[in-house]
């Protein structure tokens, strides 16, 4: 006989996180280290903590029990607020490393990882107002769907973007607690929960 712990819900909803690549430049970024309530946002003032703004993650760095994740692809999305001098340079010599543990699962140049999301880019005789990283269709992701990987509860993952040089940028989100370019990954894939 099947226990309720057999049954599983299974959803389509990527694992995200949000970091800022600083004004005055970073060379590297973690991600899906700091969950809800830690840490400040990237979208407003230091007093702010993670919220579902930033992240949809509960704990640093692993799935609860009873949650599994098995994974198609990535993305990885600036905020809108990217202007047309930080849309040509802030991912230039970035490397997108995807750990499981201790291996490596994927390492690509960063601008292989498109957004697959929102605006792609509205312009004007004079300007350009928004950008985005690729055109914004979810199909035009990094797509890993034909040899996904499953991500078991409480194994440790992470998102590292490291650059080789200092990419300070331009782009600043009104209220933000530092000023610089907030952006996101997104992980997806189905998630796999336990019926409570």
């Amino acid at each position: 006989m099947r226990s309720i712990n057999d049954i599983l819900d299974v959803i389509i909803e990527p694992r995200y996180d949000t970091n800022t690549i600083l004004a005055a430049g970073a060379l590297t970024l973690t991600y899906f280290a700091l969950p809800i309530g830690q840490g400040a946002t990237s979208w407003g003032a230091a007093t702010i903590t993670k919220s579902l703004a930033d992240t949809n993650m509960d704990l640093a760095g692993q799935l609860p029990a009873g949650y599994n994740f098995f994974i198609t692809g990535f993305r990885v999305q600036p905020a809108f607020t990217l202007t047309q001098l930080d849309a040509n340079s802030w991912s230039g010599g970035g490397v997108f490393n995807f750990t499981i543990g201790s291996k490596p699962f994927l390492r690509v140049p960063l601008d292989t990882i498109p957004a697959g999301a929102g605006p792609f880019g509205i312009t004007t005789n004079v300007t350009v107002s928004s950008m985005s990283h690729g055109w914004p269709a979810l199909s035009n992701g990094y797509v890993i769907s034909r040899k996904p990987l499953e991500l078991a509860q409480t194994q440790n993952f992470s998102v590292i973007l490291t650059w080789v040089t200092l990419h300070p940028v331009t782009s600043v989100v009104v209220g933000q607690a530092a000023a610089g370019l907030p952006v996101r990954i997104y992980m997806d894939g189905w998630l796999k929960r336990i019926v409570q």
